[in-house]
């Protein structure tokens, strides 16, 4: 974990950990922060950024063991659900990588946690609790905003929730999220709702169809654990014959809690592509479903094997990737994969810098943010890196006018296919040779290196804006 290179997603989270804000183009800020945090303490460095991150998988594991035992008050289902949520490739992926996944998913599962408590103690303070974890949910990710509707369908269609419905510590605890969330909304209303606009309208010009829908499918069953999606598919279809069992109630919370989140993800899926880890914070309820299922097959000798196998197989598969990124063996492997765009940074970066100085150049110009992220956390000590196209994503930065006035080098991805654009940006350019980013002897990715001069003054805040 702390001897890969940052992915593009991370160093870009990192950059905006260095002026924390209530907010963010792509996202809201929780992965910020707690990316500020653990770089203050371990300061700089792979594991500083990565640090909260990975500890978050074990506060979310202790979620998932509570909330099994306050819905199913048995310590083995609870169990279970804790290791088999462990056995499920994305969580092991978001033990490896600082992505506002870990914080969305670990507020998720106490929320969870913190209702189903309240549904078995009828301890109203707990509304206050629940208020604040649904709000910390939404500051992680706009995906936790779903937990809202599943609330309000537990409260209309749980017997157990009838109390609720119309109580004064319901409104507070809507309140108190509210109030937690507040930073973000005041900081997009400040910036013409920007996040927003960007994450919600996403599907806004397609049409449905059934193009994405599959791949969605195929990528959740692996990502879940093929063996875990089994038993939570199990779980799912005994409600639907027998829902008025005493398990079925329980198993009804968890549908009626994260059924919104999951509902939107198909229908996304039914119009556009939706990433594999947009699911992630439903990964702790399936977890206790495919445990409950699990549970259930004494009598049946072929399930009661297969379940032996979840936790070795997702455990084994998660190890193998995780040996895959922090030993050789990723550097040597002939073939390309999506671990690539982790690999080679380094010693790319190393490479430029040496570049830059031979050119006399003062900084470096980049055109996309994986890119500016990545030079930006290897060059950390060095000249400045700016983007100078949708400058949009760096509200968060005060703007160096100084630099128009320098001389740069500008880094271009070779497939870009549009040099003569970025080139074209400044008053000169030069192009000095191609750069490769590599792993071992492979080439992943090659890029143009161009000595510029003579930028727009008003590229630092606002970006390119000239035509070829």
């Amino acid at each position: 974990m702390a001897h890969f290179d940052l992915v593009p997603d991370e160093a870009y989270y990192w950059l905006w950990s260095r002026v924390p804000s209530a907010g963010y183009y792509d996202h809201p800020p929780m992965i910020a922060w707690w990316i500020w945090i653990s770089t203050h303490l371990l300061g700089d460095t792979l594991l500083g950024v990565r640090a909260l991150a990975v500890g978050s998988v074990f506060v979310t594991s202790i979620a998932v063991y509570g909330t099994a035992r306050e819905l199913f008050d048995d310590p083995k289902i609870a169990g279970v659900a804790a290791i088999w949520l462990n056995a499920m490739l994305l969580m092991s992926l978001a033990a490896m990588f600082a992505t506002p996944d870990a914080p969305s998913t670990m507020f998720w599962a106490l929320t969870l946690w913190a209702i189903a408590r309240l549904r078995s103690v009828e301890l109203p303070r707990l509304w206050l609790l629940i208020g604040l974890l649904v709000g910390l949910g939404c500051v992680a990710k706009y995906t936790n905003l779903f937990m809202v509707p599943g609330i309000l369908l537990w409260l209309a269609l749980d017997p157990k929730a009838r109390r609720w419905r119309f109580s004064l510590w319901t409104l507070m605890g809507g309140v108190v999220a509210l109030l937690t969330f507040s930073p973000v909304l005041i900081w997009n209303a400040s910036h013409g709702w920007i996040s927003f606009a960007k994450q919600f309208g996403r599907i806004a010009d397609r049409h449905p169809g059934f193009s994405y829908f599959g791949e969605f499918i195929v990528a959740q069953f692996g990502l879940l654990n093929p063996l875990v999606a089994i038993f939570a598919t199990l779980a799912i279809y005994r409600w639907l014959r027998v829902p008025k069992s005493h398990l079925s109630k329980s198993v009804t919370f968890l549908i009626l809690l994260n059924g919104p989140l999951v509902v939107y993800m198909i229908f996304h899926a039914l119009h556009d592509r939706v990433h594999a880890n947009w699911p992630a914070p439903a990964y702790p309820a399936i977890a206790i479903l495919a445990a409950v299922a699990g549970a259930r097959v004494t009598g049946r000798k072929h399930l009661r094997r297969l379940s032996y196998w979840v936790s070795p197989v997702g455990i084994g598969l998660s190890s193998l990737l995780l040996l895959y990124f922090a030993t050789p063996w990723g550097k040597t492997f002939p073939l390309h994969s999506p671990a690539d765009t982790l690999l080679g940074w380094q010693e790319f970066s190393a490479r430029l810098e040496t570049m830059r100085k031979n050119s006399g150049t003062e900084w470096i110009a980049t055109t996309d943010y994986g890119l500016t992220g990545e030079l930006a956390f290897e060059l950390r000590d060095g000249r400045p890196v700016m983007q100078i196209v949708d400058r949009q994503r760096f509200f968060f930065e005060t703007p160096d006018q100084s630099l128009i006035n320098k001389p740069a080098l500008l880094v271009i991805s070779a497939n870009a296919g549009q040099v003569e654009r970025y080139a074209s940006c400044f008053d000169a350019s030069t192009q000095l040779g191609t750069l490769t980013r590599q792993a071992g002897n492979r080439v992943i990715q090659d890029y143009l290196v161009l000595k510029v001069q003579g930028a727009p003054e008003g590229m630092p805040s606002d970006g390119c804006d000239r035509k070829p």
